[in-house]
């Protein structure tokens, strides 16, 4: 069948969808009305599924071609961001300091296109396809918390999709191998002695000594790990006194460590306590350092991306449409998922005017087949892939 062009046909109602969910976000955890809107449309096409604890779904539908076990999954994150809109739009949201300046609007959207067709054409297919309609994706705690309710149970392969504003309406990439950087988060509390700023022999300056371990903390990048393995180490806020006299008995940094490499990843605690700990002794200060770990690094398999090409080529007006992407520093959750099946991840251009984030971006609503295509086809070529092995 041609899914390109039957994603075509449903545009409208995917784009109806999506403005209702656009003017209507909710944040992370938050995301109960959405959940219902989804609920309600999958009611009435008779698909089954059963509700996350506290928000969010996961769906399947089964192929009724033949009998068969093989699962793929297919997923949408679903929550907004706390940005007053500024677009104009006609449909922009309603719910004041929230919008939906990630896309995930568009994903949701998108992925209940998916299951109109997957719905309509499952004699077609044999095996069954999970759709995760997932919460909390900007938090970092969605994938985990739908993983912890069996969201990944007995699936073999997984894919997500994710628009992007900067790239032309259309295109679509996706890449082998590291994708998505790791998105931890640290705090490190310095703390020495207060006294006179007139005086300074008489306290321990954590002020200072917070301003060594800003410097030191780039030895990380330099000379704790192998040249050619991409991290990133920023402090991004540093808190201290409120005096212009006085040398406060604290200071706070906090911040952010980016890596593709797990080995990596597993070392960045213990490698940021030990330069904190003792930068901060040799000037008679103590620290305590705290460690989020927000997402892990996103790593596409080999095979479940090769999949994902022939399905994107299959999709596409002409092969110009797909590329490699870039990696990239920026943290994605579905990594999660990466931890219990092989899965791969593809971003979808849709030209928004303005940076993702941004409070006046406008993705290009023309995307979306290309993007409910890609949700099918990949999930009609993972099942015959799993059936032919």
């Amino acid at each position: 069948m041609n899914v390109l062009k039957l994603a075509k046909q449903i545009q409208p109602e995917v784009v109806e969808f999506r403005r209702e969910l656009h003017a209507h976000p909710e944040l992370s955890m938050q995301e109960t009305e959405t959940t219902c809107r989804v609920q309600r449309e999958l009611d009435k096409m008779g698909i089954g599924y059963r509700k996350l604890n506290p928000t969010g779904l996961v769906a399947e539908i089964r192929g009724t071609q033949a009998e068969s076990s093989h699962c793929v999954l297919i997923r949408a994150d679903m929550d907004a961001l706390n940005i007053q809109e500024e677009t104009g739009l006609s449909f922009a949201s309603e719910n004041s300091g929230v919008m939906h300046a990630c896309g995930h609007d568009t994903h949701t959207a998108m992925l209940l296109g998916a299951a109109t067709l997957l719905n309509q054409q499952k004699h077609l297919f044999a095996g069954t396809v999970r759709l995760v309609f997932q919460p909390a994706e900007e938090t970092g705690e969605g994938a985990k918390l739908a993983i912890a309710q069996g969201a990944a149970d007995g699936a073999e392969m997984g894919m997500a999709l994710h628009i992007y504003s900067d790239w032309p309406t259309g295109v679509l990439r996706a890449r082998k191998g590291p994708a998505a950087a790791s998105t931890d988060k640290f705090k490190i509390t310095v703390t020495g002695k207060g006294c006179h700023g007139a005086a300074p022999n008489q306290g321990a300056d954590p002020i200072y000594a917070g301003a060594a371990i800003v410097q030191n903390l780039q030895s990380m990048v330099s000379r704790e790990f192998w040249p050619v393995d991409p991290i990133v180490v920023s402090v991004c806020q540093f808190h201290a006194g409120d005096r212009f006299n006085v040398i406060p008995e604290t200071a706070v940094l906090e911040g952010t460590c980016r890596t593709f490499d797990h080995e990596i990843w597993e070392k960045i605690p213990e490698v940021m306590e030990r330069i904190a700990q003792n930068t901060a002794a040799a000037l008679k200060c103590e620290v305590k350092v705290e460690f989020d770990r927000v997402t892990m690094p996103l790593n596409c398999d080999a095979r479940v991306a090769d999949i994902l090409k022939g399905a994107i080529l299959k999709v596409v007006d002409h092969p110009s449409q797909f590329s490699e992407s870039p990696i990239q520093m920026g943290g994605e959750d579905f990594a999660a998922f990466g931890d219990k099946i092989p899965i791969a991840w593809v971003q979808l251009g849709a030209n928004g005017g303005a940076p993702m984030h941004s409070s006046k971006v406008n993705f290009d609503e023309n995307a979306f087949p290309y993007g409910v295509a890609c949700y099918v086809q990949f999930a009609l070529d993972a099942l015959h892939a799993l059936s032919s092995r």
